[in-house]
């Protein structure tokens, strides 16, 4: 009966099925948020592989800063760095205050049940809280000044670089300026017309039509009342969106320079081998050619000369289709500097360009050098110990230097000293020697800088007693500890590690944070250990350490979390 008395019993059933149906919808949301996660992660690591290729295009413009090809892309790309840069980071102090916002960072320690191996992880299932942007960006039906800051960043950055490239574009026009003979100037012409993809992906509207046909302000649209997770994951989409629109913008200014380089409208000589460089007494085979290489092309006449001594025809050189092929032997080591000019016909009346190219012969090697590709990598912050040389130049005539790091000189070696913000990416060494009067630039090579590995963390308990870092441990002997790391046997680096802090937890308590390497520092944990009982795990985890060089600190260094079992 509809209006009838519910017993206890009844009521109790009623209670159940809500419990049952409330549990229900918990697990489903918790399998939503550890997938939103795992979006998350996937997108970050996506946006990184951007970063990468955009830092390899701005390097190629730095070099090639004095090539007139390159100039303007070089004096202008540094203003799209920083525009990106700046609201990328913008971004990040955001979601680095959202993941503050929890406890323990929103993680937590995990054991596989299987090997007893502790680690540390996200727990994406715990981020289902809007609380912390709801206060960020939202006060009363109003934004914050907070809330605000992010709309107006978001609206305007699309404006922002939009004045970039306009002003990239009115720089290019003023050093490349059309004339009625080259209506498209000398040079390459820049169109950043396809920039569709900005507008697209930074699309900001005040208010926002949502599902039930109502307009609601943009950020109560994107964010209020969401879970934390969807929030963080919102953001990353927004940072991988920022990389985005940078890598296209460089990868248009890059194609646009290499579809016009070399000159379509000038032309210039290039030096062609079947080799890099030559050995003494053996002939060189070598052709200069006009321009982009075009088989048509011979000169009607070639005047040459090698070290300022001129050069037979038929002898030393022949004229053939596509250029002039040298046909000489060097008897002696060294640099040799090729001149001239090339006489060729345009409209009736004979024009020349400029021959000036090296050419660079070395002595056959007796010996090996051997490297390891894959080996190629250099430690953040580490003096890094490397041999180098070129065949034929002594040591003290060679120079060397690195991006994103400092070369210094160690006896007849090499210290490379990677700056310690560009883990992750590549410090380029570029080796330069002098053979002849002539400087020698070797090719850049590429050393990827790799963090410190991660320390073994553990509890020492001096000589006697060793270091514990899994396992069982007497009660007794762990307020006795101090907290210590070393990096594993088989690192090629002996560096001494001190622990600064570092949190520790008992069971099922607490977790606490200590700001020393000893244990007993912390009265509560002293406390704690003296009633845990056996069998009760202690887990040591955010463990803040250093390592202190010659040269400078290393903060930051990751030491392992470790857990024990009181026995």
């Amino acid at each position: 009966m509809a209006g009838a008395k519910q017993d206890t019993r009844q009521k109790m059933i009623n209670m159940m099925y809500l419990v049952f149906i409330a549990m229900l919808a918990l697990n489903i949301s918790k399998e939503v948020l550890a997938t939103l996660g795992l979006i998350n992660d996937d997108i970050a690591q996506a946006t990184q592989d951007l970063v990468a290729d955009s830092a390899e295009k701005y390097t190629t413009f730095d070099n090639n800063a004095n090539n007139e090809y390159y100039r303007v892309a070089a004096e202008n790309t540094p203003k799209i760095k920083e525009v990106t840069d700046a609201y990328y980071a913008y971004i990040e102090s955001i979601k680095q205050g959202l993941i503050a916002s929890g406890e323990n960072g929103y993680r937590m320690a995990r054991v596989d049940k299987t090997t007893g191996v502790v680690d540390t992880i996200v727990d994406y299932q715990t981020m289902d809280k809007s609380q912390y942007l709801d206060e960020l960006f939202f006060e009363g039906e109003l934004y914050t000044e907070k809330g605000q800051e992010f709309a107006t960043r978001f609206s305007s950055f699309p404006s922002q670089i939009q004045t970039v490239l306009d002003d990239f574009i009115a720089a290019d026009l003023e050093k490349d300026p059309a004339t009625e003979a080259l209506p498209e100037g000398e040079y390459a012409d820049f169109d950043f017309s396809f920039l569709s993809d900005l507008n697209q992906r930074f699309t900001y509207s005040e208010e926002v039509l949502n599902r039930d046909g109502k307009y609601v302000p943009y950020l109560n649209y994107h964010f209020e009342g969401f879970p934390l997770i969807a929030s963080l994951s919102k953001l990353t989409k927004i940072q991988s969106d920022i990389r985005f629109v940078e890598n296209k913008v460089l990868e248009n200014i890059l194609s646009t320079i290499n579809s016009h380089e070399g000159g379509l409208n000038k032309y210039q000589t290039l030096l062609e081998s079947t080799k890099s460089s030559y050995y003494s007494n053996e002939l060189v085979d070598a052709s200069i050619v006009m321009g982009k290489k075009d088989s048509n092309f011979k000169p009607s006449r070639v005047e040459l000369s090698l070290n300022d001594r001129p050069m037979v025809l038929d002898r030393d050189f022949v004229i053939a289709a596509g250029g002039v092929q040298l046909n000489k032997k060097f008897t002696s080591p060294g640099s040799y500097k090729l001149t001239g000019k090339l006489f060729f016909e345009r409209n009736s009346e004979e024009q020349s360009v400029d021959v000036s190219q090296t050419i660079s012969v070395i002595d056959k090697p007796n010996d090996a050098v051997i490297s390891a590709d894959q080996m190629k990598v250099v430690y953040r912050g580490l003096p890094n110990d490397l041999s180098i040389s070129i065949p034929g130049i002594p040591n003290n005539k060679l120079s060397v230097r690195a991006t994103n790091g400092k070369i210094r000189r160690n006896g007849s070696k090499f210290l490379a000293i990677p700056d310690g913000d560009k883990v992750g990416k590549s410090m380029k060494i570029f080796v330069s020697g002098e053979i002849n009067g002539a400087t020698i630039n070797a090719p850049g090579q590429d050393f990827r800088i790799k963090p410190l590995p991660p320390a073994l963390g553990s509890i020492d308990l001096g000589a006697r007693l060793g270091k514990f870092n899994s396992g069982d441990i007497i009660r007794e002997y762990v307020p006795a500890g101090t907290i210590a790391a070393k990096f594993p046997d088989d690192f090629d680096y002996s560096l001494d590690v001190t622990v600064k802090s570092f949190t520790i937890k008992v069971g099922s308590r607490a977790a606490i944070p200590i700001k020393s390497n000893r244990i007993k520092d912390s009265r509560v944990v002293r406390s704690y250990l003296e009633n845990a009982s056996r069998g009760d795990i202690i887990f040591i985890y955010n463990i803040d350490a250093q390592v202190r060089t010659k040269t400078q600190t290393i903060d930051n260094v990751k030491v392992t979390d470790f857990a024990l079992t009181i026995k």
